[in-house]
């Protein structure tokens, strides 16, 4: 009796030991199995490979979804128009431009030349030429800093798009505020 205890016992303690080795083991994520799309059944019976006249059909490869081609905004179309606008003055290599209600916020990449009272003079400038290609801008912020320009250049990327403006406003206050640090 006393030996069917001990054999009890020793079972249950390896038991235990398993049972707990097993709850230690790391969960490895199997990978999931590509979905299974049935080809689509015929309605018709297939001609037979013997009958007169029959031939191979041609094998048929895939056409490609086609694309969704997003109008682009009003506000987009406005800020290409100056960017092209702003672009075409001889001290401007390349420019960007975000429309967020009444304010064009500029980035341009000026040609090595331009630096100090003469940066000054190109600015004003672009900001005439802003006002004079779209009459409702009122405030126009301008930086030629390469960062600054990059961000100017992805926000307007993204509402081209099709990204609201509303999505950017907080980067958009974030490079005003970095453009025009005393207000």
């Amino acid at each position: 009796m006393k030996k069917i205890k001990s054999i009890i016992t020793i079972m249950l303690i390896g038991i235990m030991i398993m049972v707990s080795m097993a709850g230690c083991k790391t969960a490895t994520k199997k990978p999931t199995p590509a979905r299974y799309t049935p080809a689509p059944t015929r309605t018709t019976p297939a001609p037979s490979k013997t009958a007169p006249g029959y031939t191979t059909p041609a094998p048929t490869t895939p056409t490609p979804a086609p694309t969704a081609v997003r109008k682009p905004t009003p506000e987009s179309v406005r800020a290409s128009k100056i960017a092209s606008n702003v672009a075409k003055i001889p001290e401007v290599n390349k420019a960007t431009v975000v429309i967020s209600g009444t304010n064009a916020i500029v980035g341009v990449d000026m040609k090595a030349r331009v630096q100090g009272a003469h940066e000054t003079d190109v600015k004003k400038k672009i900001e005439k030429t802003v006002k004079d290609t779209d009459k409702s801008i009122k405030r126009v912020y301008i930086t030629a800093d390469p960062d600054l320009y990059k961000r100017i250049d992805n926000i307007a990327k993204g509402i081209s798009e099709g990204r609201p403006v509303s999505e950017f406003a907080k980067q958009i206050s974030e490079i005003i505020k970095r453009i025009t640090p005393g207000m």
